[in-house]
């Protein structure tokens, strides 16, 4: 298995660059295609104008929102050609969710950009983009690369932290990242907590790794009152991962907001690449 089409989100985020050489460094990784998917952003009415939408307004989304199109179109242009990679320009007005889940499931990977964690204007995230990565990571049955919406991103898969609870969603995002597995320096697999019966244990997915030639590192960490993913971050860090890899784990939404989850805490907190599979 290779990564041998790439798609790559972009949408009215100065951040574009950053997943566009993202995407740039895995291509030529693997000898692979970028694809630039543009999603038009619909325009966005103030809740407290009701019914009432001024043809003007609309029209004046409608107008920054071709040109921000323009902008990106050339950015990415520029920046794949100067590459010297192969790559082609694709829009759509769907919803970026929609739209790349059309996409995706004839690629082999997307990046995409983690929301804005704290925006000073929720108002200004582009449509969908606020769910992006978890609600495409459990819908695309493909493997979806978030990128941190802070910081710099040099090139990923030296060192790699895998989270790994013995389930399903864990086992084919561990296998979806098996390209960058196999090439890493170091791979350091982690369970957190006591292992539980009736799931895949530790020393049998060790022994299938070690054969597919990884340089493997295990630990069984103690969260120490930590939430899981907020006890995972701190491991990455620690021990100077460049990407973590983990299954995505859906829950109604209620249920999420109430009582937090695994992805939601990491999508929240990260400061490094996550590839997120389902």
């Amino acid at each position: 298995m290779s990564y041998r089409d790439i798609v790559v989100h972009l949408t009215l985020d100065p951040r574009n660059a950053v997943r566009i050489q993202l995407a740039i460094g895995l291509a030529r990784r693997f000898g692979a295609r970028v694809s630039g998917l543009y999603t038009v952003p619909p325009p966005n009415v103030p809740y407290y104008m009701g019914e009432y939408i001024p043809t003007e307004l609309i029209q004046k989304q409608m107008d920054e929102a071709q040109k921000a199109s323009v902008t990106a179109h050339a950015e990415f242009m520029r920046i794949c050609g100067e590459a010297g990679i192969e790559h082609r320009w694709l829009s759509s007005e769907l919803a970026p969710v929609e739209a790349l889940l059309m996409r995706v499931r004839a690629s082999d990977i997307a990046v995409v950009g983690q929301p804005d964690p704290n925006p000073a204007d929720p108002a200004s995230i582009p449509y969908g983009t606020d769910v992006l990565p978890h609600e495409l990571a459990l819908q695309a049955g493909r493997p979806v690369l978030a990128v941190p919406h802070d910081g710099t991103v040099a090139e990923i898969g030296r060192r790699i932290l895998v989270a790994w609870n013995g389930k399903r969603e864990a086992t084919r995002a561990l296998h979806d990242a098996m390209p960058l597995l196999r090439s890493a320096e170091t791979v350091h697999l982690l369970t957190v907590g006591p292992e539980r019966r009736g799931r895949t244990q530790m020393a049998e997915i060790t022994e299938h790794l070690l054969r597919h030639g990884l340089r493997l590192e295990t630990a069984v960490i103690d969260p120490a009152g930590q939430k899981v993913g907020a006890a995972l971050m701190a491991e990455a860090q620690a021990r100077h991962a460049d990407l973590v890899v983990m299954g995505a784990f859906g829950h109604s939404r209620l249920r999420e907001m109430v009582f937090g989850g695994v992805t939601e805490t990491i999508l929240s907190g990260m400061s490094l690449p996550v590839l997120l599979s389902n």
